[in-house]
């Protein structure tokens, strides 16, 4: 099977994830947690015993740093999927893909790695493009659509927090291991959350059961576990340009499936965005 094509579905698992979110219609917490216990559950069979094999060898600092990056991501899922009660799907998809900008600035400024002038340069015009989202939400109205571009934005950080804390655990562990430990750790908070919240997990129809484990199996096991296949047959600049389809598949589906139409400030906004990012991914590469 061609490389291309697995990569092509990959994108494909990962645009719908904003579609199911959208019809669960729960509250963000529930589905964020139900959405990462879930895969954890699914992923179990696969993961447990390269787990319990190597997590007693880890060192108290990392499994701090495991907590850390659950927490970390954990905050991304909450945030990312509240903002999609709030702005479209269009400009929420469109904003939390800026994570690789983020990443780049904080490798740049915690780790000292260096980052190419393209780079930097790619950060602030996305920066402009997200100026053109929010100018054009600056409206506002019932749903709040400043509210939710934040929410997406604040997601794009955490993800990439997400993904600097966790680069020396996976060198520590298996992958199947180190992702169970990250996912089961954003569970464990989002469980908490919940708790403290009053929010409820298990008073849902189930309909909305049914769209969390499709969450769960086919953006986060499928796309995802496809996405790290892909990896290992094709270069990581090849599978970043191939990842920047998410926000354009997630708005052909919006706008056939639940009729929803993206503005002009966020179709501008959004070519600007893509367009920084094929700058990050081709210059941190070049």
């Amino acid at each position: 099977m061609s490389p291309y094509f697995v990569l092509g579905v990959a994108v494909a698992c990962v645009s719908v994830g904003s579609i199911l979110v959208r019809l669960a219609q729960a509250p963000a917490f529930a589905v964020s947690f139900h959405r990462v216990f879930l895969a954890s559950l699914l992923l179990a069979p696969f993961a447990l015993r390269p787990a319990l094999a190597s997590w007693p060898a880890l060192s108290r600092r990392n499994r701090w740093v495991l907590l850390a990056s659950g927490l970390a991501l954990a905050l991304h899922f909450a945030t990312w999927i509240a903002s999609l009660s709030y702005t479209t799907v269009a400009a929420s998809v469109l904003l939390v893909n800026t994570t690789p900008l983020f990443t780049v600035a904080f490798a740049w400024g915690l780790l000292r790695e260096s980052a190419p002038p393209r780079v930097l340069g790619a950060i602030a015009l996305a920066l402009v493009g997200a100026g053109l989202i929010a100018a054009g939400d600056w409206s506002g109205g019932a749903t709040n659509p400043l509210l939710g571009d934040g929410l997406a934005l604040v997601g794009a950080v955490a993800l990439s927090l997400y993904h600097v804390i966790g680069r020396g655990l996976r060198a520590a562990l298996p992958l199947n291991a180190y992702i169970l430990g990250v996912w089961g750790a954003a569970a464990l908070v989002l469980a908490l959350v919940c708790a403290g919240s009053g929010v409820p997990l298990t008073d849902y129809p189930p309909r909305t059961f049914a769209l969390f484990l499709a969450l769960a199996l086919v953006p986060t096991l499928a796309g995802h576990g496809l996405v790290n296949r892909s990896l290992r047959h094709l270069p990581a600049p090849t599978v970043g340009l191939f990842l920047l389809g998410e926000p354009v598949g997630a708005t052909l589906l919006a706008y056939a499936l639940l009729g929803e139409t993206p503005g002009t400030w966020t179709l501008a906004g959004g070519g600007v965005i893509l367009a920084a990012l094929v700058l990050v991914v081709v210059g941190r590469n070049a």
